[in-house]
């Protein structure tokens, strides 16, 4: 992987950029993305909520996706997005020329194409990686001081108008000019081909003041900075991402500092200061937080080619003497190797079983996932009646506030907008708190509450809601549940057969569409509206119906965890004690750290005649418990027991004809 054996052939090149465009060919399942369109529209707060600030850190990026929204739609956003990961690893490509040749860094394009799979989405996220590999790539290859002020300046001022991450900008400059100061002390350094560290400190100062060329002048600074320090309702790559057990980041983030750290100790020539320090603070965040992950491989890049290099000279030369003529065969079977990993890569993503087994919303082509969504409920929220204050959970804030202008939202996936004490209260409130409903209700005295039923305790907070006796549901379509006041002046809208058969109906074809497609596995995807819908009938007491909505999903998937606990629990309350303890016992095999799946286990053992089993899983049940008490407590609530009451009345779907899998 040496600059020197390959650094003429572009092949690795080009098919580890085909990798990154393929990961960007997704459907769009962020709800993030409603938002940016809806203050593209109208740049004003879209939230009821005092705290909804006026700044917007992102208010040119969501100008240009609505203006290309109403030109291509969906299909145009999602082509530009690709074009934007493919220019800033291209850009990335010629910053590390210097450090390794094109097999190096077509590994390097593999392994930012596997960090960034589960977190890339369309959003002012790939601007930032753009914005970046543009800062990186001048400072690293312009001489010319006119010319490097004249592009990064306005670059910078673009920047600030687009995310919230333009303070990197000033910050990469000055690396660049620390840098700079470090390769002034040395003794071969050649004038005419470097700026001097106080030229370059000069453009860090000038870019950190272009930085106030914006709206809010200083405010734009402290909302970055507050949408870093503030609480927010984090989305992180699927809505339903809980009820899968997806491959965790940390194994292949782990594998990247190694390769970063051989990278350090084998490498014989001088360490490039800014390229290592953006890749060490790059790995900090990313191990902190693995939603950072586009970040980290943006900012990591150049070294990562350069570990690549550095260590595969270090292993040929080390096996030199004991190969001997052999030596010649590492060349081609390590590209050989490289080629056989893009394939592999690749064919698990355009067939979507890579989106299907990561528990996302999106799927290998070209669209908009808008059944995440209350796109079926817009009959309901129009009607004159319905009335205009509503508490929405973040995932429907978005959507809710770019389908229906006219109305102000509860909440929605914004950071630094929303109190810590309103957040935790509506968390708890859907985990049955009474003081936090209390406090909800209190404040802002809702006469409706719109759910989306993906949310992990929506289903305990419906029926925790449904128990006031104040509210009744009104709608329900699989991904969203509508709780109305039962007050007189919402007679009409509670009791409308047609609005709630309309919300079955969408269920009905949602099942009928899943079980069409099952038979072509992967391509089937995650059907949003029937995880939302089992664990909904499970909480409502409906085992029959949770039953034949499990059975589907796993006839698609037979690795969705969830899918394995609602099944097991649908037949413990059915009674099928024998079938309950083998769908349960798989179900702890997937998630064997799972409070809920040990807790039904044990309890299908006990009523089927297994005492010792019984016993093992309530003591593996206590020792997990004891190992994480809030996030313990919080599943074993879901435990159910098999002698439920089996009224309808108190899960709410009075008379309705619920769908089965037929």
């Amino acid at each position: 992987m040496t600059k020197k054996q390959f650094g003429a052939s572009t092949l690795f090149v080009i098919l580890g950029l085909l990798f990154i465009a393929a990961v960007g060919f997704r459907t769009i399942s962020t709800p993030e993305i409603w938002t940016h369109l809806a203050q593209g529209r109208a740049n004003e707060p879209i939230s009821f909520l005092a705290t909804d600030s006026v700044v917007n850190t992102t208010h040119l990026y969501d100008k240009l996706a609505y203006g290309l929204w109403n030109i291509g739609g969906a299909p145009l956003l999602i082509l530009l997005n690709i074009g934007g990961l493919l220019a800033a690893f291209i850009l990335l490509v010629q910053v590390s020329k210097k450090w390794g040749g094109a097999l190096s860094q077509g590994f390097a394009l593999l392994i930012a194409g596997h960090l960034i799979f589960q977190t890339v989405d369309v959003g002012p996220r790939v601007a930032m990686m753009l914005f970046i590999a543009l800062f990186i790539h001048l400072l690293s290859t312009v001489k010319n001081p006119a010319i490097l002020f004249g592009a990064l300046i306005p670059l910078q001022i673009l920047w600030t108008n687009m995310h919230g991450s333009f303070l990197y900008g000033p910050v990469i400059a000055v690396l660049a000019a620390v840098q700079a100061a470090q390769d002034t002390k040395g003794a071969n350094r050649k004038k005419s081909q470097a700026l001097s560290p106080g030229l370059l400190g000069a453009l860090a100062v000038a870019l950190l003041v272009s930085t106030l060329a914006n709206p809010y002048l200083f405010k734009l600074h402290e909302q970055a900075i507050a949408n870093i320090k503030s609480p927010s309702p984090v989305y992180w790559s699927s809505l339903f991402i809980e009820y899968f057990q997806i491959p965790t980041l940390k194994p292949l983030i782990l594998f990247t500092m190694v390769l970063g750290a051989g990278g350090l100790i084998t490498l014989k020539k001088k360490l490039p200061f800014m390229l290592t320090t953006t890749a060490i603070f790059g790995a900090f965040l990313v191990w902190t937080s693995p939603q950072t992950a586009m970040l980290f491989a943006v900012l990591s890049f150049p070294f990562i080619v350069l570990s690549l290099t550095a260590i595969s000279e270090y292993i040929e030369g080390s096996l030199a003497s004991v190969l001997g003529n052999q030596r010649k065969w590492i060349a081609p079977a390590t590209q050989a190797g490289f080629v056989l990993l893009v394939l592999l890569s690749l064919a698990p993503v355009a067939s979507n079983c890579a989106y299907v087994k990561t528990g996302s919303a999106s799927n290998f082509g070209i669209g908009v996932e808008e059944n995440l969504y209350p796109v079926g409920a817009e009959d309901l929220i129009n009607h004159p009646a319905f009335p205009k204050k509503a508490i929405n959970l973040a995932a429907d804030g978005g959507y809710l506030a770019w389908k229906h202008p006219g109305r102000k939202i509860f909440i929605d996936y914004r950071s630094g907008r929303y109190d810590r004490e309103l957040l935790s209260n509506l968390n708890d409130m859907l985990l049955g708190s009474p003081k936090a409903y209390d406090a909800i209700y209190d404040a802002y005295r809702p006469e409706a509450i719109i759910i989306n039923t993906l949310h992990p305790s929506s289903a305990q907070g419906i029926v925790t809601l449904l128990s006031q006796r104040i509210w009744k549901l009104a709608y329900f379509d699989g991904a969203t549940a509508i709780l109305l006041q039962n007050k007189e002046s919402l007679a009409g809208l509670i009791g409308d057969t047609e609005i709630q058969h309309a919300g079955l109906a969408r269920l009905e074809k949602a099942r009928a569409d899943y079980a069409a497609k099952v038979e072509k596995g992967c391509r089937a995807g995650n059907p949003a509206a029937l995880i939302g819908s089992g664990k909904i009938f499970l909480a409502f007491n409906r085992p029959a119906e949770a039953k034949a909505v499990f059975s589907l999903l796993l006839q698609g998937n037979t690795a969705i965890p969830g899918a394995w606990v609602g099944l097991g629990n649908s037949q413990l309350l059915l009674r099928e004690f024998p079938a309950a303890v083998e769908t349960l016992k798989t179900a702890t095999q997937q998630v064997p750290n799972s409070v809920l799946a040990w807790a039904s286990y044990a309890t299908a053992c006990k009523y089927a005649g297994l005492p010792a089993e019984a016993k093992q899983a309530a003591e593996k049940t206590k020792s997990l418990m004891e190992r994480n008490k809030a996030q313990a407590e919080k599943e074993a609530k879901q435990a159910p027991e098999p002698e439920p009451e089996t009224k309808s009345e108190k899960a709410g779907l009075e008379d309705m004809a619920v769908p089965t899998n037929r």
